[in-house]
């Protein structure tokens, strides 16, 4: 058997946990946006969303680290529109203290891409959060350029990785005008439970953020360090390799049918989860798509349903007491092929499971929570086609 660490394995499992409210909250969230709102409400809303989202990544890298093995990268994302978004997630707690944040990127370092997006995602949010916390007045600036290979980071005895000398560098800098930071502690401030004379005096602290940073930064190979502005205040300083910019680098999905106007969707259909709060708001989006639903909360109950009722697709929770998902499935395929009942798999775990089981227990499509409605619309368009193909 493969070995794990079991104060990894603690946080994956509350991680999944946690997956349930977020996806109630992301849900929730994506119900309100297809109300009127006006101008503001849409943006704090979207805000909002992403925050939700920038959770949910968090989740499903606890998840995935937690598991034996090489979790790999994930998918390449540039730089600009991170560092946008940590951004646009922190100004509305700018501007109620009357800061001015700021944002500057310069485009060759913005366009390149970073394979360690949930990282760096949650060292420039950290670096926020303290620089907002720990600023009474003036702004906060987030600057983006490129930059040499770095020797090492302060208070580290440790040279950069050499492996990756060649490759292309950029530095992610936030500076604030707060009380900044005497230079006889400059070389603890990333030692743990460790904080700064001015830092005790303004607010509270454990003393873990910055060396929290600092793991994090290093975990991408790259380096944290701290400056003094002439001005005052402090600054900064993540540098991280990354990959140049590629052509034709994708956006963001956005939730909506995407160009699929003329395709048609299930008519009804079965929800099989065990937690009310999911199936209620699963009705709900579906009810937005025009869909149709019966809710089942127990894996018994969804196998007499889906035997003696016609239904366009099963959404099926894989977590369930009693009879799991993976039981559901193979006993629903002894009486019904996946051409006359198409079966998609709901779970907060989608990466616990993989395709290949979920193939071989007859799932046409997983899907992780929590749900992208996009997501959720183009498997039920190709559950439809399916049965549209193949069952007479």
């Amino acid at each position: 058997m493969a070995e794990y660490d079991e104060d990894s394995v603690n946080l994956a499992l509350l991680a999944h946990d946690l997956r349930t409210p977020l996806g109630a909250m992301r849900l929730t969230a994506e119900l309100i946006e297809t109300g009127p709102l006006n101008d503001a409400q849409a943006e704090q809303l979207s805000v909002l969303m992403r925050a939700i989202d920038s959770l949910e990544q968090m989740t499903t890298e606890l998840i995935t680290d937690a598991a034996p093995g090489d979790a790999g990268e994930d998918a390449a994302v540039s730089i600009s529109s991170l560092v946008h978004d940590c951004a646009d997630l922190f100004r509305v707690a700018a501007e109620k203290k009357g800061l001015k944040l700021t944002v500057r990127l310069q485009d060759t370092a913005g366009a390149c891409q970073t394979g360690a997006a949930g990282q760096l995602r949650r060292a420039a949010s950290a670096l926020l959060d303290n620089a907002i916390k720990y600023t009474k007045r003036g702004g906060i600036s987030v600057e983006v350029i490129s930059c040499p290979f770095p020797e090492k980071q302060l208070g580290s005895t440790e040279q950069s990785n050499a492996s990756t000398a060649d490759a292309y560098w950029v530095s992610l800098s936030i500076t604030d005008t707060g009380p900044g930071i005497d230079p006889t502690e400059r070389e603890d401030l990333f030692r743990p439970f460790v904080r700064g004379r001015k830092a005790q005096e303004n607010t509270s602290g454990s003393g873990l953020g910055l060396w929290g940073i600092a793991q994090t930064v290093r975990q991408m190979g790259g380096v944290l360090n701290h400056s003094s502005p002439e001005t005052g205040g402090s600054r900064f300083e993540v540098q991280i390799p990354v990959k140049p910019a590629a052509p034709g680098l994708k956006g963001t999905k956005n939730a909506s049918k995407t160009g699929a106007e003329d395709n048609e969707l299930p008519d009804h259909v079965l929800i099989v989860d065990d937690n009310e709060t999911n199936c209620r708001l699963l009705a709900a989006l579906l009810e937005s798509f025009g869909v149709t639903s019966d809710i089942s909360h127990s894996g018994e109950d969804a196998i007499k349903l889906a035997l003696e009722r016609e239904y366009g697709a099963v959404l099926l929770d894989l977590h369930m007491p009693g009879m799991g998902g993976l039981e559901v499935a193979q006993e629903l395929r002894k009486n019904r092929p996946a051409e006359e009942l198409p079966l998609i798999a709901v779970t907060a775990a989608l990466e616990a499971f993989g395709d290949n089981l979920l193939r071989k227990a007859g799932f046409l499509e997983g899907l992780g929570k929590p749900l992208a409605p996009s997501a959720l619309y183009d498997v039920l368009v190709r559950a439809k086609q399916l049965k549209s193909v193949h069952w007479i």
